[in-house]
């Protein structure tokens, strides 16, 4: 079936921006001419494709069509720089990556390749954060062609490549733990303990806890979906939990925090996923984020898969 790309890119702006009218902006025609495409291009597949709302959300056809535009944003970016190459002339076009990284890495060590990435591959980056055990679910529902994720396992039509680990530390604020753990880091004591968590999905201080005693207590737990949210918790009082070394071991040496028991950090080991059909442009940047992870991460095992 020939498919109408007006209407695709549309559709795209229209899951990209969360709006009709700011997809219309975005694009430089009116809303009007926006639906009218999306509601054409639903007829001739026979399927919605997004569901009007504020946000609007896409279905999970229309997930795949977007995923479609992107590829073939890239491949169009990689042809422009080869046409212009050949004729040595200069392009100064810019293509869109959608990608999820989680939001440790975003804090910390992934920045660089934004802007390595920025510089030499001449693209911009649409980010979904996320936890890095969801990041992976944004592969394989389409909506990110690559991402930086916890889970090694295997995702058919996909290559995964090694990054590093990252060192995560269990700390508190020295007040929190004179309040809490007088006589010393128990299970007893981190159950009664309020400890922090990313979301429901987070499982790193239980991680911690099995590491540390053999099993898990059921600590009361805060919700913080915010890197920076969280360590300010920590460093308040509000509760203890696991911060990454990068960002944790200079407060912990400054006496801002207090490592609740010594070099016992939990090591997350991550990885970088993307389709074996992915483009040249999503090629290098997979390049580019071995190179920083491994000038920045723990050393692991850097292998192709």
């Amino acid at each position: 079936m020939d498919y109408d790309y007006d209407a695709l890119v549309a559709l795209a702006a229209v899951v990209r921006e969360g709006r009709f009218d700011a997809a219309a902006k975005s694009l430089n025609v009116t809303q009007s001419a926006v639906s009218q495409r999306i509601k054409h291009l639903e007829e001739s597949v026979g399927s919605v494709l997004v569901v009007r709302g504020r946000p609007c959300v896409p279905t999970e056809a229309g997930l795949q069509f977007c995923r479609h535009v992107e590829q073939v944003s890239l491949l169009q970016h990689e042809l422009s720089e080869r046409i212009n190459a050949m004729s040595g002339g200069s392009d100064s076009s810019e293509a869109t990556i959608r990608i999820s990284v989680n939001n440790d890495s975003l804090a910390t060590w992934f920045p660089s390749v934004i802007k390595r990435a920025a510089g030499e591959l001449k693209v911009r980056f649409d980010i979904l954060p996320a936890d890095q055990e969801d990041t992976e679910q944004n592969l394989v529902s389409g909506e990110a062609l690559a991402v930086v994720t916890a889970n090694d396992q295997p995702v058919q039509g996909c290559r995964r490549i090694s990054l590093g680990s990252m060192d995560y530390f269990a700390v508190s604020s020295p007040e929190f733990y004179n309040a809490h753990f007088v006589e010393g880091v128990t299970l007893a004591a981190l159950a009664k303990a309020p400890c922090l968590a990313f979301d429901r999905s987070d499982t790193i201080q239980d991680q911690w806890m099995n590491l540390c005693f053999g099993e898990a207590a059921k600590s009361p737990t805060h919700l913080v979906p915010s890197y920076e949210g969280y360590v300010a918790c920590c460093l308040n009082g509000t509760a203890w939990g696991l911060v990454p070394g990068m960002a944790g071991l200079p407060l912990i040496e400054n006496g801002q925090l207090i490592e609740l028991i010594p070099d016992r950090p939990v090591k997350v080991a991550l990885h970088w996923k993307t389709s074996t059909q992915s483009s040249e442009v999503l090629r290098r940047l997979g390049d580019i984020v071995s190179e920083e992870a491994m000038r920045q991460l723990q050393p692991d095992d850097f292998r192709l898969f």
